[in-house]
């Protein structure tokens, strides 16, 4: 189950999906026998703690208005930064990571760096432009202690090392652990309660390939996920 947060360039929506105790049922035999059939079956099962619930300190993200006279022409234009807080608040400590679904995809301009986000296209189908959601270390905490970034594949399984340099939300289906100790590669810990400090930064690709005879809007929309593990 996954618990997660819908930031548009307009409006944040907060969504929760309660966790559930899910009950599988094997049949593990059935014997046959002339006075009687039989069978067994053994039902196990797994009560999880209660759900994660993801806040962020803003309902918006707006990177301003530019006109197209101030674009550079050859390179990508930098927007304005935007600094918000993501909170995570857990009933009991819970071990989770962290990625990004990008509900803009394929809309993303190539900055060359990993997990870009898209910001929609021209009315001729052009990229407009791409912005990234870093976690800074430096404005973040986990159960009022220092916390260290680790990103980790899909599975949850494989870790790369712990660092207190700032990190990108992944967007290509990998994690983003919460670790309380630099230089360690066992991944993400259990949390109760997180404070993630934010850097939201973007960019309009470069004016030479963008065809702008009318207002563009700036039409990101991404959800962040707390993936249970």
């Amino acid at each position: 189950m996954r618990t997660g947060s819908l930031i548009t360039m307009g409006q944040l929506i907060m969504n929760t999906l309660p966790r559930t105790l899910i009950t599988s049922i094997a049949l593990l035999s059935t014997t046959l026998a002339s006075g009687a059939s039989t069978v067994d079956v053994r039902v196990s099962g797994t009560l999880i703690p209660s759900a994660c619930t993801p806040l962020m300190s803003t309902d918006s993200l707006h990177f301003g208005t530019v006109s197209s006279a101030d674009l550079n022409r050859e390179q990508p234009t930098a927007l304005v930064e935007h600094a918000p807080t993501l909170t995570i608040a857990c009933g009991t400590p819970t071990l989770y990571g962290l990625r990004l679904l990008d509900n803009r995809a394929g809309s993303a301009y190539d900055t060359g760096r990993a997990a870009s986000l898209g910001l929609g296209h021209t009315l001729a189908g052009e990229q407009v432009g791409a912005y990234h959601l870093d976690v800074i270390p430096a404005r973040s905490s986990i159960d009022g202690g220092q916390v260290f970034l680790s990103l980790g594949d899909r599975t949850g399984h494989h870790w790369q090392t712990s660092t207190a340099q700032p990190q990108p939300l992944p967007v290509d289906g990998g994690l983003l652990g919460l670790v309380d100790r630099p230089g360690v590669r066992s991944g993400a810990v259990p949390v109760e309660w997180a404070q993630l400090g934010i850097r939201a930064h973007g960019i309009i690709a470069p004016a030479q390939g963008l065809t702008v005879t009318d207002a563009v809007p700036l039409d990101g929309h991404v959800t962040v996920e707390v993936v249970y593990l």
